[in-house]
């Protein structure tokens, strides 16, 4: 028998080597995202997070914890949060999984393809080609998304199970494809759908489902206005469902820290998107007449209310104090309001400028250098 074996081991180095390789390809953008990008994610976000900053997080979404004391001890305990929640140690467990997936998937398809001629079947026997091709089609798509995310800071522990599960799923992808469809297309209609993404998968595979069963395709229901947000478009609205939030109410309320680091949106992004998801609670729609006239979140509101109620008498602020109050008729004119509306417009700026996330967000945006 171990004679039988050596004999073997000499045909088999040519797949061996290229299953190697190619297994090489699929984990390059994981290593390079834990030894690099990972650093430079969390330095975007403890950069932007200054210690009154630290200070104001913990008040906003810890005040049923321990809140520091001061703005040293916030720094400390935030950088000790942030390991905690987002370190480098959550990428263990899904990324064995990834690898130990892409091992087997890669190594039963160039076995298969690449068979040595002295040996009938391979190690694995035979594999029908639909599956093959689904498998090599799913491949395509995991390590080209995980480069694509490598690349711009988009990569989360999640990212590399859905990877796994989708490489698992195109087996027996390929099994079903070779069953319901022509001999003659079977296996280009294999690798073509494993290419797709998950969730196109998903529809296609409903659709096709509730056909053959004669049931209706529930539809998913319209969602929120969250696209209606300057600079949001589908795919952050799908990042962002991903995340749980669906909603403009969430978004305003949400912590940006984990939203960051689970949806992989930079740091300012998600603080702009909240502060103009806050104002858009009071203003809806109406908003986007305010833009042009520089109220397009709930940042500006604050600065904006903090220069029409000072009592500064600097020069610099009483300039900026007469600007603002000369300004104040033209937001009753663009939001189509009589001079007699001024005092409840106010009251609602007002609101708008003191609720403690926007104290926060303002708060960052003006330690970071943000604010013009």
């Amino acid at each position: 028998m171990a004679q039988g074996i050596q004999d073997l081991l000499p045909a088999y180095w040519l797949p061996a080597i290229l299953s190697g390789v190619i297994l090489l390809l699929s984990i390059t953008p994981m290593l390079v995202y834990v030894r690099v990008g990972w650093r430079a994610k969390a330095l975007d976000i403890k950069n932007s997070l200054g210690p009154s900053a630290c200070l104001l997080y913990f008040k906003a979404f810890y005040a049923s914890a321990h809140v520091p004391e001061d703005e040293a001890d916030a720094t400390r305990l935030f950088n000790a949060l942030y390991h905690d929640w987002y370190g480098r140690r959550f990428f263990i467990v899904p990324g064995i999984v990834y690898f130990l997936t892409m091992l087997l998937s890669i190594s039963l398809t160039v076995f298969t393809l690449v068979q040595p001629a002295s040996v009938a079947g391979g190690p694995f026997g035979v594999v029908p080609n639909p599956a093959i091709a689904a498998m090599a089609g799913a491949f395509m798509w995991c390590v080209n998304d995980q480069i694509s995310r490598s690349r711009r800071l988009d990569f989360s522990p999640s990212d590399l199970l859905w990877s796994a599960l989708r490489m698992v799923i195109a087996v027996p992808l390929g099994y079903a494809f070779d069953a319901l469809v022509p001999a003659a297309i079977a296996v280009f209609l294999a690798f073509a759908l494993g290419a797709f993404p998950l969730t196109t998968l998903q529809v296609i595979l409903r659709r096709l489902a509730a056909k053959y069963l004669g049931a209706e395709d529930t539809v998913e229901q319209a969602g929120d206005k969250i696209i209606c947000l300057q600079g949001i478009d589908t795919d952050i609205v799908e990042r962002l469902r991903n995340e749980d939030v669906t909603t403009i109410t969430q978004l305003a309320y949400c912590d940006p820290v984990r939203l960051t680091m689970r949806s992989n949106l930079t740091f300012t992004f998600v603080i702009d998107a909240m502060s103009q998801a806050l104002a858009w609670l009071y203003f809806d729609d109406k908003l986007d007449l305010l833009r042009p006239i520089g109220l397009r979140g709930a940042i500006e509101f604050r600065h904006f209310v903090e220069d029409l109620d000072s009592t500064d008498q600097s020069a610099g602020q009483v300039k900026l104090t007469a600007d603002a109050l000369e300004a104040f008729p033209s937001v009753l004119r663009a939001l189509s309001l009589e001079p007699a509306d001024g005092a409840a417009l106010r009251m609602t700026m007002r609101e708008i400028a003191a609720d403690p996330y926007t104290v926060f967000l303002s708060e960052v945006w003006d330690e970071a250098g943000l604010a013009g």
